[in-house]
């Protein structure tokens, strides 16, 4: 029965190995071009090509017929056509839109990790229905990003044959504050996912000695403490990457909304934050109990030893 209950401690050591592979991905995805780029912090993308750079028509202006743009006639041209004529030109704006598009030279997403920030396009995935994520170019790798969207933005415009700049589409400049706000929160996460991945791999070092020499005290104490440190800073970690995220991923979709800039979660991101949080949870409540046990059988014993002598 003793050596069964050694090899419980199996348990905390794959938690914890599973923890730290978890909190590694979390840390350094995207660090390289393609890698894991789907589990961004958060994702923005835009289509300026339907916001105002176009001159499209809005509710709260161009009510007057004299201030139309050119996009506004030919839009109103092609409603009085019919069913048959309005869809076959649709598919050639849309056609055109997309060679501008890429003429342009404006990518379709940008995102960003918790050390660095990838751009790229949508493409189509051989194998599936679904578009797949092209990554154009990465910024550098480090602790301390500072991503400026609106400067990538309009360095790429600048680049295009039609020299558009961001101010020309009325670009909200609050964007960017809302995005540094979130590099701020990125160091801290930096921080945090690096003792995250210093515990976790104590953590699991820390199960070798107990197995080998059983349930003494100091290493229950030692694995307890290491579990609950690392379980803490993850935790901190998770919280600060969900409600960082949230709170910019709601502010851009408001302030964008005028340039059809839209911001999503990292919803894959969380996945492997929280599941390695809740990991170190369990990791440090296996230590916890079994100290515990450990405990209450040693206070057992010194009460018998105590009546057995008096």
């Amino acid at each position: 029965m003793s050596k069964l209950l050694r090899f419980a401690i199996l348990i905390p050591l794959i938690f914890s190995f599973v923890a730290f592979v978890l909190t590694n991905l979390a840390l350094f995805s995207g660090n390289q071009k393609g890698f894991l780029e789907e589990y961004a912090v958060i994702r923005v993308s835009k289509n300026l090509l339907n916001s105002q750079c176009l001159g499209t028509k809005s509710d709260s202006s161009n009510d007057d017929k004299g201030d139309e743009s050119l996009w506004d006639k030919l839009k109103d041209k092609v409603d009085d056509l019919g069913d048959d004529a309005k869809g076959k030109i649709n598919d050639i704006a849309g056609d055109i839109i997309g060679d501008i598009a890429d003429e342009l030279g404006v990518s379709d997403w940008y995102s960003l990790h918790v050390m660095n920030a990838c751009w790229g396009g949508f493409g189509p995935n051989a194998t599936t229905s679904h578009f797949q994520l092209n990554v154009t170019n990465c910024t550098q790798s480090a602790a301390k990003i500072r991503f400026n969207l609106t400067e990538i933005m309009d360095h790429q415009l600048s680049l295009g044959p039609f020299h558009i700049s961001l101010e020309s589409i009325k670009w909200p400049g609050s964007i960017q504050l809302k995005i540094a706000a979130l590099n701020s929160a990125l160091m801290a996460l930096f921080v945090f996912y690096v003792l995250g991945v210093g515990f976790s791999g104590l953590s699991m070092l820390a199960c070798i000695p107990a197995f080998l020499f059983g349930d003494k005290r100091i290493i229950l104490m030692m694995n307890t403490a290491l579990a609950s440190l690392g379980a803490g800073v993850i935790t901190l970690a998770s919280i600060i990457a969900t409600a960082a995220s949230s709170i910019a991923v709601n502010a851009i979709n408001t302030e964008g909304k005028p340039v059809t800039v839209v911001a999503t979660k990292g919803t894959k991101f969380y996945g492997l934050t929280w599941s390695s949080t809740i990991l170190m949870m369990l990791t440090t409540g296996f230590w916890v109990t079994k100290f515990m046990l450990i405990w209450k059988k040693e206070k057992k014993d010194r009460e018998r030893y105590s009546k057995e002598r008096f």
